[in-house]
């Protein structure tokens, strides 16, 4: 490969993976629009064409049960990595365009703004938030239940 092709992979890789989230959280109208504006110089109908596959996997995402849903989202990263890619290739002036596009980067760093998480489907469950590293000590994580006692 030359630098050129892992430049249009280095940015597709995260790209894609951001796509596949957001269809997989039921974001994809919102980035929808601005991939419409990103495919722009393949020309309109070029552009109708790449979000009509989208949206076909989207709502194939969408539909797909609950076990199926890791596969699903897998494959429509790595079919997104090729089709990102590909363009980048042929418009390499977009990789910032692209890259403007992504969620910001994270570094282990706490942000200045607020924290947000988002926890659905998430029955009985316990959810846990940090702002950097989480130790659990030696005695873990206490969920609620008394500790046992060793001696009975």
């Amino acid at each position: 490969m030359v630098a050129s092709e892992l430049d249009a992979m280095a940015l597709a890789v995260p790209a894609a993976s951001a796509v596949a989230a957001e269809m997989a959280r039921g974001g994809w109208l919102t980035l929808r629009s601005a991939l419409a504006r990103f495919f722009r110089h393949d020309g309109e109908s070029a552009v109708e064409r790449q979000l009509e596959l989208l949206d076909t996997a989207e709502q194939t995402l969408a539909e797909a049960a609950e076990e199926d849903c890791d596969e699903l989202r897998s494959r429509l990263e790595q079919r997104l990595v090729l089709q990102l890619a590909a363009y980048l290739d042929r418009y390499p002036d977009m990789g910032e365009e692209l890259t403007a596009l992504l969620p910001a980067p994270q570094d282990g760093t706490p942000t200045d703004g607020p924290s947000a998480l988002t926890a659905q489907n998430n029955t009985n469950s316990q959810i846990v938030q940090a702002s950097g590293n989480l130790d659990a000590g030696s005695g873990g994580i206490n969920y609620g239940v008394p500790p046992r006692n060793p001696r009975a």
